[in-house]
């Protein structure tokens, strides 16, 4: 995909009302970007996604996927990412050490990345003129990409490519897991199970904890605001603290990667209660402003 930058700048909304966050965490989203959706969204969205319906033969790693029309399709991306060779698309790898809330995000872009993803895809679903498939799946990388784009480990790198090759204990787990993972699903699936809440109910109450209200589309701000947030909270909260990597330093490849693990396992850092209390709060706003986000997009688009 190119590298475009044609809607990225702040759209004023005329009507306001989750492998970035694993399983629950999309669906969440959905379900919040749902009860925020004006009814004439609402409608054109089921419509739209429930007469242009997702290739059955596809493996769909998150079972539990509900009735909802959003919810179910908010992990398509990555059921789909090997076979519409979209990997890129999940992520921007803005260096940590970078600072800022510029426009110049397209250095770190490379073939195609989150920014420029959502930046296209909605430019598809948008389009009436385009046939009804090609704008049911521009939906559905939509309600994706905008989950992923609030996960702050999608829009920072640490030359560990977002956390994946960073490794810590998570509480006593006895396996190392990587801070990607635990900030896509651990913690949300620990808050879960200790609230005995199934994901509608959760997300309910988040929406109601976080009374938000986006006045605006400005994904270049959505980007830089995350990227801060791994910065400050992500790593910045970690004991002990790990190297932050020169800017310039590149992506990790493999063998940087292994180096990473061996270099942050010797500083045996690990998740525990502290971790938690200071992380939480910020992973249950980022899923609401997720969804608030997805709403006024799909309202403005619908309206």
């Amino acid at each position: 995909m190119r590298p475009i930058l044609t809607l990225l700048a702040v759209v004023p909304l005329t009507a306001i009302s989750a492998l970035g966050w694993g399983c629950e965490g999309h669906q969440m989203i959905a379900l919040i970007a749902r009860a925020h959706l004006t009814p004439q969204s609402s409608m054109a969205v089921d419509r739209l996604l429930r007469e242009n319906l997702m290739d059955t033969a596809l493996n769909r790693f998150c079972k539990d996927r509900g009735n909802d029309p959003m919810a179910d399709s908010a992990t398509w991306a990555d059921d789909a990412r090997t076979i519409e060779k979209t990997g890129d698309w999940h992520f921007i790898d803005i260096p940590l050490a970078v600072r800022g809330d510029g426009p110049d995000v397209i250095q770190w872009c490379g073939d195609g990345c989150i920014v420029t993803a959502i930046d296209y895809q909605w430019a598809i679903l948008r389009n009436q003129n385009r046939p009804a498939p090609l704008r049911a799946k521009a939906l559905r990388y939509l309600i994706h990409f905008v989950g992923d784009l609030a996960q702050p480990l999608h829009a920072s790198d640490n030359r560990d490519r977002g956390g994946n090759c960073t490794e810590v204990r998570f509480f006593s787990e006895e396996k190392p897991e990587n801070l990607h993972a635990i900030w896509d699903f651990k913690i949300i699936a620990r808050d879960l199970e200790a609230k005995k809440e199934t994901q509608s109910q959760y997300a309910k109450a988040l929406d109601a904890d976080f009374p938000l209200s986006e006045s605006k589309i400005d994904i270049l701000a959505w980007t830089w605001e995350s990227h801060a947030l791994a910065a400050t909270v992500a790593y910045g909260d970690l004991k002990p603290p790990i190297p932050i990597a020169s800017p310039t330093s590149g992506t990790a490849d493999q063998t940087a990667c292994a180096a990473e693990r061996a270099a942050v396992g010797a500083l045996h850092v690990s998740i525990d209660d502290e971790y938690v209390n200071q992380t939480l709060p910020v992973i249950r706003e980022q899923l609401v402003k997720a969804g608030h986000r997805l709403a006024a997009l799909l309202n403005q688009t619908f309206q």
